[in-house]
């Protein structure tokens, strides 16, 4: 099928940085919405409005489009809808940085709706945990996945297991600061491998963690320790019980007896 020739070039008008206020949030909420436009999702509403709460919001970046004698909004719905509706509790000392877009017909209004959270830029649970995972140099020399799994396994284990709230999401990557875990997670760094794709199941690594916790981070051989684990080759720590002797592991991670 020939593509459309139609133009759907879209340009750059003019770009401000306002005080976020009370009213600009209404002006902005009350702009006639783009075709393109999603409709109001109130899970979104909620995430933003937790942020809020929390003291979490950054500078909102909104988008308007100007398609003949209308002025439409682009980006800037759910944020503008949940600042209206925080009944007293607006935020204090933010900014909206606004960007103003000229379009030729509502083909380029698509396009230009596409730019804004593109899929492919959104930070992923792997961009997250790699950010928390950096700021301790101790484990650096950590494969960024093993190093996830841990974290994951870790509250697994803690939230299923022990009953214990433990956080969930991106909120369970702040575990990487606590130094009861980092000998766990350097580990895990050295047990998962090519060779070992068995063991990379969420539920298996909770178990090893449960091992480790139960047996005062005995997961390895005895000796010296730091930060809980032993002072020796990662190759001489011994798996759980129930994941030695007898018992092999195959490749979809379920148990099978020799």
């Amino acid at each position: 099928m020939a593509q459309s020739m139609e133009d759907t070039s879209y340009r750059l008008v003019k770009s401000v940085v306002q005080d976020l206020t009370p009213e600009l949030a209404e002006e902005f909420r009350n702009l006639e919405a783009s075709p393109t436009e999603r409709e109001l999702n109130p899970a979104r509403m909620k995430h933003l409005k937790t942020k809020a709460e929390a003291g979490q919001l950054v500078t909102f970046h909104w988008s308007v489009a100007r398609l003949g004698d209308k002025r439409l909004r682009m980006n800037g719905q759910h944020s503008s809808n949940m600042l209206c509706g925080l009944n007293g509790h607006f935020p204090k000392g933010l900014k909206a940085h606004i960007d103003e877009y000229d379009v030729p017909n509502k083909a380029s209004l698509a396009l230009l709706f596409r730019q804004f959270d593109d899929r492919k830029s959104n930070r992923s649970p792997s961009d997250v945990a790699s950010a928390y995972q950096g700021l301790y140099e101790e484990l650096h020399e950590v494969p960024k996945g093993p190093a996830k799994m841990a974290i994951e396994g870790a509250c697994w284990y803690d939230r299923y297991v022990q009953g214990l709230p433990a956080p969930t999401g991106d909120d369970q990557y702040v575990r990487f600061g606590e130094p009861g875990l980092q000998g766990f997670i350097r580990w895990i760094g050295e047990l998962l491998t090519v060779k070992t794709p068995e063991l990379r199941r969420q539920t298996i690594v909770a178990a090893i963690y449960g091992t480790w916790v139960k047996n005062e981070r005995e997961a390895g051989s005895s000796g010296p320790r730091s930060h809980g684990v032993a002072k020796s080759s990662p190759r001489t720590h011994r798996l759980p019980s129930w994941m030695r002797g007898s018992k092999q592991w195959s490749r979809s991670g379920e148990a099978r007896t020799n």
